[in-house]
């Protein structure tokens, strides 16, 4: 396993942010969900691109904490722009399961 120091990781934008919006997306090559996830005033909403359909419902996804890589570039996939990165942990079956907050916190804060 490759060490990194703090300041790297310092550099790496981890923010909670909340899904407002969850829909299909059939172009994806790989089954995925179209989010769109608040952070706060000051950050705005950003879309990604989510490989969580074995696990995950849209309308469970509404109104749920998520953690997301905010400094990543635009990605571009099909014709779609993916603005950040939700993070997840796969599962022996390779299922995604959402890392998320197991307490509600302020959206837009950063992971310490």
């Amino acid at each position: 396993m490759t060490q990194i120091s703090w300041d790297d990781f310092m550099q790496v934008e981890l923010r909670a942010g909340t899904i407002v919006a969850a829909e299909p997306f059939p172009q994806a090559r790989k089954p995925a969900w179209k989010l769109t996830v608040d952070f706060g005033g000051e950050i705005g909403t950003r879309r990604s691109s989510a490989q969580l359909t074995a696990l995950y419902q849209p309308e469970q996804l509404i109104g749920k904490q998520v953690l997301a890589v905010l400094n990543f570039p635009p990605k571009q996939i099909g014709p779609f722009v993916s603005e950040c990165l939700v993070t997840g942990l796969y599962r022996e079956d390779g299922a995604v399961v959402l890392a998320v907050p197991d307490q509600p916190v302020p959206n837009g804060a950063r992971l310490a």
